[in-house]
């Protein structure tokens, strides 16, 4: 499968810097390091970790330092599917040294670096394509208010000239936006020891005319200050994933029962995926449901496949079994009934009928890899990320 048609991340390392002190937010969040400051009461860095897992990152290394043991508690080793690796700074390093001091994880010839305090949603395929000219890609962003940030000035070829300082008045201006795509031989030229990306690599890369911008109307956050933090849940609210109570993270498993189902992942030619829109929660999931008493789970698959797309497919693979309590479980909000989901996940091809949505759900749609919506259940994702890289070995998880 090529990248054309795979999660967009696929293939690719991501690195997020989550080492800093957090010391403007003192007094605001004490008790936890700045990216796992909790917005809706989820922290921060969950929402990052959810969309990259979704667009598909081979790994993801978290660089940290200050309560560094706490950051490993709360993230575990996976993550949807995804590996997480931990790279532990026993003194500051700064943001170059992190990674440099990162790079055994990082092994991809790309590699996505963030900013844990910061979230911007690119349009992750034209990043790719405009990476290709130069060895370092920053995302920016224009924001109406670049004061506290500094600006990035550019020539009409998207390379920058120049890092302007931070401005006494409030004006709008296009400003890094904490995300960027670089080449694996940039980290390899890090020397080891304290150093900063921004102050001393990134100059001397642009004298060169090694970096260049990639320009997204994509909505910007940083958590840094009280302020923009305190507005980050109407952020996460407006961009339709603030947390729902469906989907716990890492539940308690105490009163909860086994749910025996199937999930079909049906895809076309051009490896679009079939996605209905649930109408007890508004997020989007793959077409699934329980095994009947009498029934084999390949024809509850087929059957649920009809009910629920219009869709009659014809299974091209068995694609694993995936039982991981940690962010499979369900409470129903009808009853608070709690469900360990246990699906035996089938991949299908379209064969006749025609798409439509069933009374369960509020819409059901083809998404291309790149499309896939960011309210999109945590169990779909774990799945989706398996489909999207399957050999002709099952899963067993």
């Amino acid at each position: 499968m090529s990248i054309s048609n795979s999660l967009p991340l696929s293939g690719i390392d991501a690195a997020i810097l989550v080492g800093g002190l957090g010391t403007r937010l003192r007094g605001v969040v004490d008790d936890v390091p700045k990216p796992l400051a909790p917005v809706l009461g989820r922290p921060f860095l969950f929402y990052l970790l959810d969309r990259l897992a979704l667009r598909g990152a081979r790994s993801v290394t978290l660089c940290s330092g200050y309560m560094a043991e706490f950051v490993r508690e709360k993230t575990g080793t996976e993550w949807l599917g995804m590996p997480i690796h931990h790279s532990v700074e026993t003194e500051p390093l700064g943001t170059a040294g992190a990674l440099a001091h990162a790079k055994e994880f990082l092994k991809s010839s790309r590699v996505l670096v963030l900013n844990g305090d910061t979230w911007f949603e690119p349009h992750f395929p034209n990043l790719l394509a405009a990476a290709e000219s130069s060895e370092f890609c920053i995302a920016s962003a224009q924001v109406p208010d670049a004061s506290r940030y500094g600006t990035l000035e550019i020539d009409p070829a998207d390379r920058i000239l120049a890092f302007k300082e931070k401005s006494p008045t409030a004006s709008p201006g296009l400003i890094n936006a904490g995300l960027y795509l670089l080449s694996r031989n940039i980290i390899d030229s890090i020397p080891p020891g304290r150093l900063s990306l921004e102050t001393q690599v990134l100059p001397g890369l642009v004298a060169a005319a090694r970096v260049n911008v990639f320009k997204s109307p994509s909505p910007f956050l940083d958590i840094g200050i009280p302020s923009d933090y305190a507005a980050a849940a109407a952020f996460f609210t407006q961009l339709g994933i603030a947390p729902i109570a469906m989907f716990p993270d890492f539940p308690s498993m105490e009163n909860a029962a086994v749910k025996l189902g199937t999930c079909i992942v049906i895809f076309d030619e051009n490896q679009r995926v079939v996605l209905e829109r649930r109408s007890d929660c508004g997020w989007w999931c793959l077409p699934g449901g329980r095994v009947d008493p009498g029934e084999t789970v390949l024809a509850t698959a087929l059957r649920e496949a009809e009910e629920e797309t219009g869709l009659r497919v014809e299974p091209t693979s068995f694609l694993g079994l995936f039982s991981d309590p940690r962010r499979r479980t369900v409470r129903y909000p009808d009853n608070g009934d709690i469900r360990q989901l246990i699906d035996a996940t089938i991949l299908a091809k379209p064969i006749g009928g025609h798409l439509a949505a069933s009374p369960e759900s509020l819409d059901v749609r083809w998404f291309a890899p790149h499309e896939i919506p960011l309210n999109t259940v945590p169990p779909v994702i774990e799945i989706l990320r398996a489909a999207y890289s399957h050999t002709h070995s099952s899963l067993l998880r």
